[in-house]
């Protein structure tokens, strides 16, 4: 909205004193004015028509750079990790014993593989998808971990698979291949051949 000149005089000049009284061109700006001087601008650069400045609210200037304790927390990949802070209410976990491969109900230990509270709200991609952890460290056949690669769309040739089986089944002292063995493999080998670039 452009202001004419006789708008931006009533706005800026304030209220008149008296109902028929014209308001002087040397009349000083009041303290009841709408708009200061200053807060009229161009409309557009170069251009002589006037409009009134956008005004800020003065909360924008405090809620820009707002935010809480809570929101900080893992709030980014490489969040502050759960040892920088009180985990209330989460029995200790068992580090001295190896979580069995079996559980009975009655058995309530903590042995580190239960999800934390920030898991629960904010499932990763995996578990919102039905893939839990425990799918990923269960013992596949050489026949299955194909079929599972082929599924997920990695394109490896017989003998690159062969070797990558190979060298996962060395890293587990009983022989045997998970998920997530194989992948750590691949991506070591991945690793390796960026580097010989």
């Amino acid at each position: 909205m452009s202001l004419q000149e006789f708008e931006e005089k009533v706005i800026t000049k304030g209220k008149r004193t008296g109902p028929c009284d014209l308001i002087p061109l040397d009349y000083k700006t009041d303290e009841d004015a709408v708009l200061k001087k200053e807060d009229i601008v161009l409309k557009e650069p170069g251009s002589s028509e006037k409009t009134a400045q956008t005004l800020s609210r003065p909360t924008d200037r405090v809620f820009a750079d707002y935010r809480t304790t809570s929101s900080q927390y893992n709030a980014v990949v490489g969040g502050i990790p759960p040892t920088c802070y009180p985990l209330y209410g989460v029995p200790s976990i068992r580090a001295d014993i190896p979580a069995p491969r079996f559980r009975r109900i009655s058995d309530n230990t903590n042995y580190g593989d239960q999800a934390t509270a920030y898991a629960l709200l904010y499932p990763s991609i995996y578990s919102s998808k039905g893939v839990y952890e425990s799918d990923f460290f269960k013992t596949r056949s050489k026949e299955e971990m194909a079929r599972i690669m082929r599924n997920i769309g990695v394109n490896i040739s017989d003998e690159s698979f062969n070797e990558v089986w190979r060298q996962a089944t060395l890293k587990d002292h009983r022989g045997e291949v998970c998920v997530e063995s194989f992948r750590n493999v691949l991506d070591e080998m991945q690793a390796a051949h960026l580097k010989s670039r």
